[in-house]
C-alpha cells in the first residue's frame, strides 16, 4: 500500500507540473548525525551478474549496466526522496499551456567527467541520436512523437524539427500531439557527450567497446576500472554540479547469492539485495545487526514463449502452460509469501493495474491444461508420457534461463516438473546472462526463456509489446522479445499514450491488461517484494521502488 501511495504522489506531482507552467523544486540535503565519526572512503554494493560493459544509457540492455549508468550519467530531471519531481541537469523548465512543448534551461556549472561543459548541444545530440536510422538501441519509441522525428528517422530531414537549441544552455522540445509520458521520457533519459560519441558513426556505437567500457558522463561518480565478471570501481567526481558524493569510492562487486550472507557478515560487501534469501536467513542478518529495507519491486518474473515457433502460436497451448504451473504455490513456498501472483504484464502496485475480478487468474488446474492441449491437437497417444501432434512429433521444448539469479535457477526445475504433468518434456539450459541476452533478445534463438521485466513508473507498455518493438531479424535486439504482433493491443497502447486524462488512461490500460491476460505471450509468474540488507553504519540510505540509487551521492558509511 505504501508503494501505491508513492506512485500516486509521483504521478500527481508530474501531472500538476504539466498543467502548470513549472520550475523545479529544490532537493533538500540530509545531514547525518555522525559528523564526528570517521567516514569510510569505500562502499561495496553486491550485484549478482556482471555488467556487460555497455555503459551508454542509449544502448544498455541490462539492469547490471543500469547500476553503473545511474551513477555516472545525469538526466534533465529526477525524483527526490519524497517522490517529488526535481531538476537534475536542468536549472529549471517550462511546460507550454497546450502541453505540447517543454523548455529546459541547463545548469551552467554542469561538466562532463573530462572537464568539458555540458551544453544544450549535448542534449539535442542525445535525442537526435535516438531517432537516427542507424541507432541500434531501444529508445526510438521515446522520441518518435517529437515533431519531425519520423522524417528524420526515415532520412527525409537533416534534423528533428521538434528539437530546438535556443542558446548554449537552453533547449526546447515540441511534440506533434499530446503525449502522456513525454515529460518523463525526455526528462529521465541519460545525456551523452556529443564531443565523445559524435566522433563515431552511430552504426558503429555498439562495436565501440573502448567507449562503452569507459563512460564519460556528468553524474556524481566517474569510471575508474571495469573488470568484467568481477567488479566496477567508480570514483567520486569532484566537479559534479550537485551534492559532491560523500563516499570517495563506490564499487559494484559481482557476488554469488549463495555467499552474500557470509560476505555481509565478513564486511566484504556493505549492501546486498537479499530478496532471494529465506526468512530465517534474513532473521540471522538482523540478529547480526544488519538493517533491512523492504519495498514493492519494479520487476515481475515471467517465462516467455517464442511466438515465432509454430507450436506456441495456438493460444490454447499457452493457456495450458499457464494452468499447469502452480504460481500460487511458487509465491507461498519459493518466496515464502513475499510477493504476489501476476496475471498480466503490469506492476500489481501500479495505479494502472486492473481490478482482480476482470482477469482470469488461471488457478492451477492440470485437467484443464490437458483439455486445452488436446483441443490444440496435442495428446499422448503412445502412452510414453509425452504428448504428440498429428505428425507424431513429441512436444519437447528447451527452457533457457540465466545463471547467477537464484530465484530463476529455482523456478526452472519447478516449471520442468509442472509441465511434465501435462506431457511436455522440458530440457533446461542455463546460460551466462550476457549469452542469454545475445541468444534470446538479440538473435531470437529460443523456445522458452525465464527473465524478469523491469517496468517504468509510467505504465507505458509500448517498448515491450508494440508490434514495432518486435524483430525477427537476427542480430537486431528487440524488447518485444516474444514477437507479439497484435493490432488490437497496438491500438490500446497508442490510445493510452494520447491522453493526459488519468481516468481515460486507466480505462484503456485495463482493456490492454485484459487482452494480454487472454493472449498470454508469457506465463506471468509473480512480483516479489525487494529486500535490501545493508551495513548498519550506512546512513541516508533510502531506496524505494524505481529509485534504487537515486541519491547515492548522499550515502555515508562510517567506520
Amino acid at each position: 500500500m505504501k508503494k501505491n501511495k508513492i506512485l500516486f504522489v509521483l504521478f500527481a506531482s508530474i501531472m500538476t507540473f504539466m498543467v502548470l507552467l513549472t520550475g523545479c523544486s529544490s532537493t533538500s540535503e540530509d545531514q547525518g548525525e555522525g559528523d564526528k565519526k570517521q567516514i569510510k572512503d569505500k562502499l561495496v554494493y553486491a550485484i549478482w551478474s556482471s555488467p556487460t560493459g555497455v555503459f551508454n544509457p542509449l544502448l544498455n540492455d541490462t539492469t547490471y549496466d543500469d547500476y553503473v549508468i545511474d551513477l555516472t550519467y545525469s538526466s534533465l530531471l529526477k525524483f527526490n526522496k519524497n517522490g517529488e519531481l526535481v531538476c537534475d541537469l536542468a536549472e529549471k523548465y517550462e511546460v507550454s499551456d497546450d502541453n505540447l512543448s517543454f523548455t529546459f534551461h541547463i545548469k551552467k556549472d554542469a561538466k562532463w567527467h573530462d572537464g568539458k561543459p555540458v551544453t544544450a548541444q549535448d542534449i539535442a545530440f542525445t535525442f537526435e541520436a535516438m531517432a537516427d536510422k542507424d541507432y541500434a538501441g531501444a529508445g526510438y519509441g521515446n522520441v518518435e512523437r517529437l515533431k519531425g522525428a519520423k522524417d528524420y528517422h526515415e532520412g527525409k530531414a537533416k534534423s528533428i524539427e521538434g528539437i530546438k537549441v535556443l542558446d548554449e544552455n537552453t533547449i526546447k522540445f515540441e511534440f506533434e500531439k499530446v503525449y502522456s509520458p513525454g515529460l518523463l521520457n525526455i526528462g529521465f533519459e541519460g545525456i551523452i557527450p556529443k564531443h565523445v560519441w559524435g566522433e563515431v558513426p552511430i552504426a558503429k556505437w555498439k562495436e565501440s567497446n573502448e567507449l562503452l567500457n569507459n563512460p564519460v558522463g556528468s553524474g556524481p561518480y566517474k569510471m575508474l576500472k571495469f573488470e568484467p565478471g568481477q567488479y566496477v570501481e567508480l570514483e567520486r567526481f569532484d566537479e559534479y554540479y550537485g551534492q559532491t558524493a560523500k563516499t570517495k569510492t563506490f564499487i559494484f562487486k559481482v557476488t554469488n547469492q549463495d555467499t552474500a550472507q557470509a560476505e555481509l557478515i565478513n564486511k566484504t560487501i556493505d549492501i546486498a539485495d537479499v530478496t532471494s534469501l529465506k526468512a530465517k536467513d534474513i532473521e540471522l542478518l538482523e540478529n547480526e545487526g544488519f538493517k533491512i529495507k523492504s519495498y514493492p519491486n519494479k520487476l515481475i518474473q515471467y517465462m516467455g514463449f517464442n511466438l515465432r515457433d509454430e507450436r506456441f502460436q495456438d493460444k490454447q497451448v499457452r493457456q495450458a502452460f499457464m494452468y499447469a504451473i502452480d504460481r500460487k504455490l511458487m509465491v507461498e513456498k519459493l518466496i515464502e509469501g513475499n510477493g504476489v501472483v501476476v496475471n498480466t504484464p503490469m506492476l500489481p502496485s501500479s495505479w494502472a493495474y486492473p481490478k482482480s475480478d476482470i482477469l482470469n487468474h488461471y488457478d492451477y488446474n492440470i485437467q484443464k491444461a490437458k483439455e486445452l492441449l488436446k483441443e490444440a491437437g496435442w495428446e499422448d497417444k503412445d502412452g510414453n508420457g509425452i504428448v504428440e501432434n498429428n505428425k507424431n512429433e513429441e512436444f519437447v521444448v528447451e527452457l533457457k534461463y540465466p545463471t547467477g539469479n537464484k530465484t530463476r535457477e529455482q523456478i526452472a526445475p519447478i516449471v520442468q516438473a509442472s509441465l511434465k504433468e501435462i506431457g511436455i518434456k522440458v530440457e533446461l539450459s542455463s546460460l551466462e546472462f550476457s549469452t542469454l541476452m545475445d541468444q534470446v533478445v538479440g538473435n531470437h534463438e529460443f523456445e522458452l526463456y525465464l527473465m524478469g521485466n523491469n517496468l517504468d513508473l509510467d505504465p507505458d507498455p509500448k517498448p515491450y509489446w508494440h508490434s514495432s518493438a518486435a524483430s525477427d531479424e537476427k542480430g537486431v535486439y528487440a524488447w518485444n522479445i516474444s514477437g507479439l504482433k497484435n493490432q488490437e493491443s497496438d491500438s490500446f497502447m497508442e490510445q493510452g499514450l494520447s491522453t493526459l486524462d488519468m481516468n481515460e488512461r486507466k480505462q484503456v490500460y485495463e482493456k490492454f491488461a485484459k487482452l494480454m491476460n487472454e493472449e498470454l505471450p508469457w506465463v506471468y509468474l509473480f512480483c516479489q517484494n525487494t529486500r535490501i540488507a545493508y551495513n548498519p553504519n550506512l546512513e541516508n540510505f533510502n531506496p524505494t521502488t524505481h529509485l534504487d540509487l537515486f541519491d547515492a551521492e548522499n550515502w555515508t558509511i562510517y567506520e
